[in-house]
């Protein structure tokens, strides 16, 4: 239904609602938070993240990004917020400044056959700190392409291609671009300075052109400016080795601190990989289903993975090869609940037979009951505290005892029905059951 909301998760209350004309196929926070990217069909809005407090209208539009033909798929920031990266289903990416930067013109990078399914920045840091260690001179990183190198991002493709793409640039343009600086009159560096700031760049508004240009060389500005007249080009290709026919990449996750990529296919597997070599560190087949959502934590350690039509929840600690949380929801959706007498425990029926106990403070499915229904549940009642009755469209109404977690009654009846409602007395000890023609009425025992 096209709509976001904007929740404080520490609290847990929702800060504002706000609809959406068409639908979001990627949000995302900018690294120091002040902005949040969205894909909205064929373009990019970037919005300005609001306050914890409530406001008449917190959403506020700060610009719109255009150029890509398909619509957009992926989305990722710099590490220092001020360049966007996008990926669309016309297999291209395209590379934006966030505020309007003098001389500087959009990348589009090609060279997918597929939609692309995830776009990735490197750390900015990370890789000026690989360039002026290994690389001292000219910082040519062993690539075709020439010039000092100044970004590096990642693009994944549908198919299983991945490509490195370096953002390179000449020394002579350099020398040229600090040279024209240091002839700037004041006039010209207060023109610069207030391109800058008219284009939502405080920041750069208060240090002057001139300053920008001196401190470059020691890679003291941020990469919208370093990336100005610089050229980008794909230094290598790599494949997952997936039939394209039957394998798919469904979704990618990155981490720029541990340069680990997390690939999820559509047979359930998934990968580990160390960049910029595309090393293959883990790999496991954790569903039969598709896998479609990844993403890895801060430290690397855990990989959670969703798994939308087994309604899974997993997260991996891939040193150790352990499950850390295994959650699973009903496979054809929630077809009925309940509430024990004490609030703490909810069961739900679903449409694929099964019963499941929750716990209502944590929020975590504890057990799933065996020996349930062969149809869908159609009603579940609490008779006490330790018996749950189930009525499905199999013409059974089942008892099952919470402290065992054991089927020990099994109610019938005499026709051949489907049952689609149950009540329980005050006593728990008399059930009725409804079907759409014949009805009975049982007395529970133990």
């Amino acid at each position: 239904n096209h709509y976001a909301m904007l929740v404080n998760y520490h609290r847990g209350v929702i800060l504002h609602r706000f609809k959406f004309k068409r639908p979001v196929r990627d949000m995302k926070f900018s690294p120091d938070g002040s902005k949040f990217a969205v894909s909205f069909g064929k373009f990019v809005q970037v919005w300005l993240t609001p306050g914890i407090r409530r406001e008449f209208a917190p959403m506020v539009l700060h610009r719109k990004y255009t150029g890509l033909v398909g619509d957009v798929t992926t989305l990722d920031w710099s590490s220092d917020s001020s360049v966007l990266l996008a990926g669309g289903k016309d297999c291209q990416a395209r590379v934006w400044t966030v505020d309007t930067v003098k001389d500087y013109e959009p990348w589009t990078l090609i060279g997918h056959k597929k939609p692309l399914i995830g776009v990735h920045f490197e750390d900015r840091e990370k890789t000026l700190a690989e360039r002026d260690q290994f690389f001292v001179g000219s910082g040519n990183t062993g690539s075709s392409l020439a010039g000092k190198l100044v970004g590096r991002c990642y693009t994944v493709s549908q198919d299983g291609v991945i490509c490195t793409r370096e953002c390179r640039k000449e020394e002579e343009e350099e020398e040229e671009d600090s040279d024209l600086n240091d002839k700037m009159t004041g006039l010209e560096s207060l023109g610069n300075d207030a391109v800058d700031f008219f284009s939502g760049g405080g920041d750069a508004a208060i240090t002057s052109s001139s300053t920008k240009a001196k401190s470059g060389a020691g890679g003291s500005t941020d990469q919208a400016h370093d990336i100005v007249k610089a050229k980008w080009g794909t230094t290598s290709r790599h494949y997952f080795n997936t039939n394209s026919s039957v394998q798919t990449v469904v979704s990618t996750s990155y981490s720029p601190k541990h340069s680990l990529l997390v690939v999820g296919f559509s047979t359930g597997l998934f990968g580990l990989y160390e960049l910029p070599s595309v090393s293959n560190i883990h790999t496991l087949s954790l569903s039969h289903s598709t896998i479609g959502t990844v993403s890895i934590n801060p430290s690397a350690d855990w990989l959670a993975f969703g798994c939308p039509k087994t309604q899974q929840l997993l997260i991996w600690e891939w040193r150790s090869e352990t499950y850390i949380l295994k959650q699973s929801g009903h496979a054809y959706g929630m077809k009925c609940l309940a509430y024990s007498p004490d609030g703490i425990v909810v069961a739900t029926g679903g449409e694929d037979g099964t019963v499941k106990l929750w716990n209502s403070q944590s929020g975590f499915c504890y057990v799933t009951l065996p020996k349930t229904h062969t149809a869908a549940v159609t009603s579940i009642k609490f008779a006490n505290p330790t018996v749950v009755l189930s009525a499905s469209l199999d013409g059974t109404v089942r008892a099952h005892d919470l402290h065992r977690y054991r089927n020990f009654k099994t109610y019938t009846s005499d026709v051949p029905c489907q049952f689609l409602s149950m009540a329980v007395d005050k006593s728990g000890e008399v059930v009725c059951a409804g079907s759409a023609e014949p009805f009975r009425v049982c007395r529970v025992r133990r």
